[in-house]
């Protein structure tokens, strides 16, 4: 059985299918998300799940990716996912207003919104805010509306050389997850940072490009 969800002024009907989470956007009008989920409903029980394109509109995206952060971050941190999400989101209006779906995303869309952050935001803010796009991406892909994260293929500037500190386990703990490609938030949950930015004096450990990962 489906549910009918709403998002600002916009309802969504969303279904499983084959074991997967659909969600199709159906207007403004109660009504008419109602008649078209129904029409899914009818679809699938005649034996024509196949038919049905799987996407996500990225405003519903986002909202569930901002829903579970709720449940495992800490309010500054999930204020940071909101304000990058809003900031792309901008960004994406400007200057890529055909995507609208998750799987619209690119490698290239990515790496657009890197050159655009360069222009106005230092070397670190800059990785930083790819690396926060990095994670809710990664969501894409727990939800199965996504094969890979685009913004895996785009390269992080080059980390500035940080002075040698004195390890400790906070350091050492850092060391060992963020090569290994752990999400930003779950690393600040980890280490009990009240919020995501903090995780910037420890991103310098996080290789360059999927490719440095492995070299």
């Amino acid at each position: 059985m489906g549910q009918i969800r709403k998002i600002n002024d916009v309802y969504y009907i969303e279904f499983y299918a084959r074991g997967l989470l659909y969600s199709q956007i159906a207007g403004p009008h109660l009504e008419e998300a109602q008649k078209l989920l129904q029409q899914v409903e009818e679809k699938i029980a005649g034996g024509e799940a196949l038919t049905i394109v799987r996407h996500i509109d990225l405003l519903d995206f986002y909202e569930r990716f901002l829903a579970e952060a709720r449940a495992q971050y800490s309010p500054k941190t999930v204020r940071r996912f909101e304000s990058t999400i809003k900031h792309f989101s901008g960004f994406l209006e400007n200057n890529f207003t055909q995507a609208h779906q998750l799987a619209q995303l690119t490698p290239a869309i990515i790496e657009s919104y890197k050159a655009y952050l360069v222009k106005t935001q230092k070397l670190k803010v800059t990785n930083l805010t790819i690396l926060l796009i990095r994670d809710v991406l990664e969501f894409g892909i727990k939800l199965g509306f996504l094969n890979d994260n685009p913004s895996l293929h785009v390269r992080l500037l080059a980390w500035p050389k940080v002075p040698e500190r004195k390890p400790t386990a906070r350091y050492n703990k850092a060391k060992q997850l963020l090569p290994k490609g752990l999400g930003l938030g779950k690393f600040a949950q980890l280490l009990n940072l009240p919020d995501v930015s903090r995780t910037i004096y420890y991103a310098h450990l996080i290789p360059l490009s999927r490719e440095d990962a492995y070299n």
